[in-house]
C-alpha cells in the first residue's frame, strides 16, 4: 500500500536571508533584553515593565512619542518609560531631555517636595506617639516546649533614622534653617563675606575710573 504524500509545507516565515536591517530594527535590536552573563537582570528592568506590544499601555500598540523619539536618534528603548507617570508629565520630561527647558519641571519637583513633607510629618507623628525608644519582644520556649514571649529587648525605633533623613534631605532642620547658634553666625558670616566682596568691587571699579581720569588729563 503505498504511503500517502505529505503536505506541502510553505517556507518559514520571518526575515529574508541577508536583507539589510532598517534603522528602526536596529534599534529594537540593540534595545533587546539579553538573556544571558552580567546583564542578564538589570534594575531598570526589574522596576519597569518591558516595552513591547503585550504590556503596552499606549492601547497595545508597542510605539509612543518616547519610543519614537528615541529610535529616532538611532538608540533603543527596553523599558517603558510612560508606566513613570501620565502623558503630559512624561512630555515635560521630554522636553527637558531635548531642550534644557526645565520650566515645565517646576511643578513637578514642588508636588513632588509636598507630597514628601506630609510623609515626614505623618510619619513625624507616629514617631512621637511611640517614642524613639520601643520593645521588641523575645520569643523562647517555657518548660512546655510551647513559644512565649519570656523577655522584651528596648531598641531604637526603625522608624526614627528614615523619617530625620527625610526632613534633613527636605531642608527642615535647625541647621537648615540658621536658627542655631552654630548655623546662625555661619549664616552671618556668609553674608559679611559678601558685603565685603561687593565692597572691594566698589573700591576698585573707582581705582579704575580714576586711573582712567588721570591718564585721559596726562594726554
Amino acid at each position: 500500500m503505498p504511503r500517502p504524500t505529505p503536505p506541502e509545507t510553505k517556507g518559514k516565515g520571518g526575515r529574508p536571508k541577508g536583507k539589510p536591517l532598517s534603522a528602526k530594527e536596529r534599534a529594537q535590536r540593540k534595545a533587546a533584553a539579553v538573556k544571558t552573563g552580567q546583564y542578564a537582570t538589570t534594575a531598570l528592568a526589574q522596576a519597569l515593565p518591558p516595552c513591547k506590544p503585550g504590556v503596552c499601555p499606549n492601547g497595545g500598540t508597542g510605539t509612543c512619542d518616547v519610543k519614537r523619539a528615541v529610535e529616532a536618534r538611532g538608540a533603543g528603548l527596553s523599558a517603558c518609560l510612560v508606566s513613570l507617570g501620565h502623558q503630559e508629565v512624561m512630555a515635560k520630561y521630554l522636553t527637558a531631555i531635548q531642550t534644557g527647558d526645565t520650566k515645565g519641571l517646576a511643578e513637578l519637583a514642588a508636588t513632588s517636595m509636598a507630597g514628601q513633607l506630609a510623609l515626614a510629618h505623618d510619619q513625624l507623628n507616629l514617631l512621637l506617639q511611640e517614642g524613639l525608644v520601643v520593645s521588641f519582644p523575645i520569643v523562647g520556649r517555657n518548660a512546655e516546649g510551647d513559644l512565649e514571649v519570656i523577655a522584651e529587648r528596648p531598641a531604637e525605633n526603625p522608624r526614627a533614622a528614615n523619617t530625620f533623613q527625610l526632613l534633613r534631605q527636605l531642608g527642615h532642620t535647625a541647621a537648615d534653617q540658621a536658627i542655631t547658634p552654630k548655623s546662625n553666625g555661619e549664616r552671618e558670616r556668609d553674608h559679611g563675606l559678601g558685603l565685603a566682596g561687593r565692597a572691594a568691587w566698589v573700591q576698585q571699579m573707582r581705582r579704575g575710573l580714576a586711573d582712567a581720569g588721570e591718564g585721559e588729563a596726562d594726554a
